[in-house]
């Protein structure tokens, strides 16, 4: 893996494992973490994750996507551990030939947590851009020439709002999003939000909550602000009966993360914040989890008979929200890399 350069006056990418990652994909892979501002002009420097993983001596020609996991997810959505042979997007990416960044979004995993209410999709969109520019650049001793982003629910709409910025990639993957999001009449907003708690109240959060209050993450010194799932509701939120194995749910809550209270509230609150960016020139593709309970909502968690037939581009059988970890995962792959290679993006 190459070694990292700076670039234009800022620090250089720093290596953050000398001996390597070792990946469930197999693959050869190197940690970095990545300096980046929330805001143009902003002196406050914060780390983003990264895992850049290939099997074959990477080179300009060398197509590389940047993956962007949801939330209450990390990298690891991308590389999951389980049977990684089905499940790992890295694995059938770098068999494919492409390189992989797999990104911890700032606020996420081993990236820098800083101020959640100011961790928006704005923010997170020009993080982003500045890893296309770190990777085009030649940060890594590699100037990429091709960049995909690869976004997932809230990671794609991150892609949204990175392209929107004029990232200059060649092409966006976007997965959980339906492409069309009309703003919710507010008597029905709870309808596109995903399953419910009737005992929860007016809980705003609900199925969410504070991350401190959490097992897992109690004890962290973050700012209030970043939440998480609820004990034993991933399933009910990402998943749909029949579409996944029994083994994935409890690896769901061991291996889940936190989201900020900014993202969820942009989700929540309609199109201002959320909706596709109109003016992203690369080409896109949307693809949705046939039982996603919640970009299809409104259709009864049926994103093939809604609105969503129509303006998806493909649409994954035996899948529910989080595509990546149900059985059709292989079959999302499969489309993701003909319709690259439609649009001469392969290797």
């Amino acid at each position: 893996m190459p070694e990292p350069v700076s670039i234009d006056g800022m620090p250089g990418p720093v290596v953050a494992d000398p001996l390597g990652s070792a990946s469930p994909s197999g693959a050869t892979c190197r940690g970095y973490y990545f300096p980046v501002t929330q805001q143009e002009g902003s002196s406050a420097v914060h780390r983003v994750f990264g895992e850049l993983c290939a099997r074959e001596q990477l080179t300009s020609d060398t197509p590389i996507q940047i993956l962007l996991h949801g939330g209450t997810y990390d990298h690891v959505y991308w590389d999951w551990p389980y049977q990684p042979e089905t499940y790992s997007y890295v694995e059938h990416a770098t068999r494919r030939g492409f390189a992989t960044l797999n990104v911890d979004r700032l606020g996420y995993g081993k990236s820098d947590r800083p101020d959640p209410y100011a961790l928006g999709f704005p923010a997170a969109g020009h993080v982003t851009r500045q890893l296309v520019q770190y990777l085009r650049r030649g940060a890594l001793r590699v100037r990429f020439e091709t960049v995909v982003l690869n976004g997932h629910s809230m990671g794609g709409i991150t892609a949204e709002h990175a392209a929107s910025e004029g990232a200059g990639v060649d092409a966006v993957i976007i997965s959980g999003i339906a492409p069309d999001r009309p703003e919710p009449e507010p008597e029905a907003e709870t309808e596109t939000e995903g399953p419910m708690d009737p005992d929860a109240g007016e809980d705003p959060f609900y199925p969410f909550y504070p991350a401190e209050q959490d097992p897992k993450f109690a004890g962290e010194a973050w700012p209030s602000g970043y939440l998480t799932t609820r004990p034993d509701t991933r399933a009910a939120i990402f998943l749909h009966e029949g579409t996944y194995e029994p083994a994935i749910v409890a690896l769901e809550e061991s291996l889940k993360d936190t989201l900020t209270v900014a993202e969820l509230s942009a989700v929540r609150s309609g199109p201002d914040s959320s909706a596709p960016a109109p003016d992203v020139e690369a080409p896109v593709l949307h693809v949705l989890g046939r039982h996603d309970a919640i970009a299809c909502g409104a259709a009864g968690g049926d994103c093939a008979a809604g609105p969503a037939a129509e303006d998806a581009d493909y649409i994954v059988p035996d899948s529910g929200h989080s595509i990546n970890v149900s059985k059709g995962a292989p079959l999302f792959y499969e489309r993701t890399f003909a319709w690259l290679a439609e649009r001469g993006i392969s290797r």
